[in-house]
């Protein structure tokens, strides 16, 4: 069971975390966007570009000039990657305060993008094959996404990989409820945004009734009564989960998502 709430997102100051999003934002605006088609326009070798996104590969001024030209920032905006690009390398590590950066905008695309947690609820899957090409097609997200999500995952330590390659979920006993931290709203909107859009999708998709539920609930209520029923589905979610959860054989991953909302326009006083 993964629940997630969030509350931060900034433009990064890393030009290596940049480029992760610049690709990130394209994958989800056009499904078969791949890392091919970015280093084609950027000019650069697929094999270079991923080194450079998992900081394997340092990424010079001159990459940074070539790269940012080739995304259209304006000179201003390259000459602070370029600035920033000659600190860190100068130093020869990223320096704690770009450390911390980081894991706060992992943080934040943790918990605004659902694939990250279906991630880890795909470890315990019966037939999970510890691959980004499985998660993939197993998500139906670019290999990118899948491959920037699993070094995430790993960076703020929700995921470990052993040396011996098995995967490991290290939320609290796989049922973390919430990050903590300065993180926004606007995760949580986004979040919801996709998973709304994607019920939307199956309902459209999958005729049968067979593996999914969608219904709904009209009825007349005292807005007063809104933190008790919020409650209320609080404690059936995670029921839903422990019940569901307890077969030790799981072989999907499903998204529940509960709605409450009102129908009639609400004044400032709480009525209509």
């Amino acid at each position: 069971m993964k629940e997630l709430r969030a509350k931060q997102g900034s433009t990064p100051r890393d030009f290596r975390l940049y480029l992760q999003q610049e690709l990130v934002g394209r994958c989800q605006k056009n499904p078969s966007y791949s890392l091919r088609a970015f280093a084609r326009t950027l000019n650069v070798s697929s094999s270079a570009l991923s080194a450079m996104l998992n900081g394997k590969r340092p990424i010079t001024s001159t990459s940074v000039e070539k790269l940012g030209l080739a995304l259209g920032l304006s000179p201003k905006e390259i000459t602070r990657y370029k600035i920033i690009t000659k600190e860190n390398m100068g130093t020869g590590a990223e320096s704690s305060a770009e450390e911390f950066q980081q894991i706060t905008l992992d943080r934040f695309a943790i918990i605004s993008d659902w694939y990250h947690y279906a991630i880890l609820e795909l470890i315990r899957v019966r037939d999970f094959e510890p691959s980004v090409a499985w998660i993939s097609k197993s998500l139906g997200i670019t290999k990118s996404e899948a491959n920037i999500a699993v070094e995430r995952l790993q960076r703020v330590g929700l995921l470990e990989i052993t040396k011996d390659g098995k995967w490991i979920d290290r939320t609290a006993e796989g049922k973390a409820t919430n990050i903590q931290g300065d993180l926004t709203s606007a995760a949580s909107r986004k979040l919801q945004k996709q998973v709304l859009e994607m019920s939307l999708r199956c309902l459209e998709e999958m005729p049968s009734t067979d593996l999914r539920n969608h219904t709904s609930l009209t009825l007349a209520i005292n807005p007063e009564d809104i933190p008790l029923a919020k409650e209320k589905i609080k404690v059936f979610r995670r029921e839903l989960a422990e019940m569901l959860e307890s077969n030790r054989n799981p072989t999907e991953v499903y998204h529940v998502n509960v709605s409450l909302y009102p129908v009639t326009k609400i004044t400032q006083g709480g009525k209509s």
